[in-house]
């Protein structure tokens, strides 16, 4: 250990522990659990030098900052830097107390699990012809064609606007990688994210599929409910979010029953057992590493003195993996009971929630009566700022 290491480890910042590592750095990509490890054993709060930041990792301290809206603000943006919480700011995530409440109840419109339901039909079809067509084959890709799919068909047709869904998820990937700190991912993701915003602010009723989901929040604009820019760059809550963090945890669910043995046999003589190994997944994955809040008041924080405007990293995944909260949280296991912070906690939980899940569970449905057995290798780890999970995997079901 150097000399610099070992000042920085006694080292404080208003009463912080200084944890010198780069969140959003390959460091975090080829380590991440042992630089998650260093956050919560540093202490509940903890001082990234390189970001000029606070950070918490510990499973119930981060709970409590995300009940804690009043303190730990969302409307400042949500990323660690000013560019991207600049272009976020008329989104839902970027948004606090009646507005955020305003924007979510709009889009919940589309997203409850009744609202979806009837999409049923559609996502078992569609399941079905995945799990055949890669049947047939003697390996696929575990993201490309199994996890990547479903989401991908889903959402398309769901959101109802009118472009590809290889531009979806560009924009996806791109909007995630800008929200890190302004480093060589995030200003190359300029192009894409500045894409997405500029086609939002363009989009009308003739870039809509009438009555999809980006339709009925310009429905919400025409009622006089929210404002006609606001209503442009909700769209980006639907178009976003919606499908990287499903395929990270669709691909660690199928990785995890490649991989833990017994647990594919357990869910095929039990599929009453799906819906925990779906929640379990998301855990495992934790797909959006962190997001950031801004604090709102002077406030004294696992005995750290935060003040005004200082940002603080909300870890998720450091969270999800705190062997404080789970016993032996590197094994996946059907028997956690109580929920985890893989779609956020409080106000802001994710409002794609029931989608997903559904999307999952109908997946595994569709691969119980067909699919005896799972294999799974060679490995690639997906590389962005707020973005975890697998970029690609080999496969093959029996």
């Amino acid at each position: 250990m150097t000399l610099r290491h070992s000042l920085l480890r006694t080292a404080t910042h208003r009463g912080a522990p200084v944890v010198d590592v780069d969140l959003y750095g390959d460091e975090v990509v080829d380590r991440p659990q042992e630089v998650y490890r260093r956050i919560r054993d540093a202490g509940p709060v903890v001082w990234l030098p390189r970001h000029r930041m606070f950070a918490i990792g510990r499973f119930d301290d981060v709970r409590l900052a995300l009940r804690d809206d009043a303190t730990f603000r969302s409307g400042k943006g949500v990323g660690a830097n000013p560019v991207a919480n600049t272009l976020g700011h008329y989104t839902t995530l970027a948004s606090d107390d009646a507005t955020h409440m305003n924007r979510r109840m709009i889009l919940m419109q589309s997203l409850t699990s009744r609202a979806i339901r009837p999409s049923l039909p559609t996502l078992e079809q569609e399941a079905a012809d995945t799990v055949d067509r890669l049947l047939a084959q003697d390996h696929f890709d575990g993201i490309a064609d199994f996890a990547t799919r479903l989401p991908v068909q889903a959402v398309a047709e769901l959101v109802g606007v009118k472009v590809t869904p290889e531009q979806m998820l560009n924009w996806g990937q791109s909007t995630f990688d800008g929200l890190g700190s302004a480093n060589r991912r995030a200003r190359g993701s300029v192009r894409g994210s500045l894409g997405l915003f500029l086609y939002t602010l363009a989009v009308g009723r003739r870039n809509v599929t009438p009555g999809g989901w980006a339709s009925t929040v310009l429905d919400a604009a025409d009622r006089g409910e929210i404002g006609r820019v606001e209503a442009k760059n909700m769209i980006i809550d639907f178009v976003a979010p919606s499908l990287d963090t499903t395929i990270l945890s669709t691909g660690q669910l199928l990785w995890s029953l490649g991989t833990t043995p017994g647990l594919w046999e357990r869910l095929r003589r039990d599929p009453d057992l799906i819906p925990t190994a779906v929640v379990e997944a998301v855990r495992m994955a934790s797909p959006v590493r962190s997001f950031t809040r801004s604090v709102a008041a002077h406030t004294e924080f696992g005995g750290v003195q935060l003040r005004p405007k200082d940002r603080i990293a909300v870890v998720f995944a450091a969270a999800n993996s705190d062997e404080r909260h789970f016993h032996h949280p590197e094994r996946f296991s059907l028997e956690w009971r109580g929920g985890n912070v893989g779609w956020g906690h409080g106000v802001h939980t994710c409002v794609g929630m029931q989608l997903a899940k559904l999307e999952m569970q109908t997946l595994l449905h569709a691969m119980v009566p067909r699919v005896s057995s799972i294999t799974v290798s060679d490995p690639e780890l997906l590389r962005n700022n707020c973005l975890q999970g697998f970029e690609s995997f080999r496969a093959s079901f029996r």
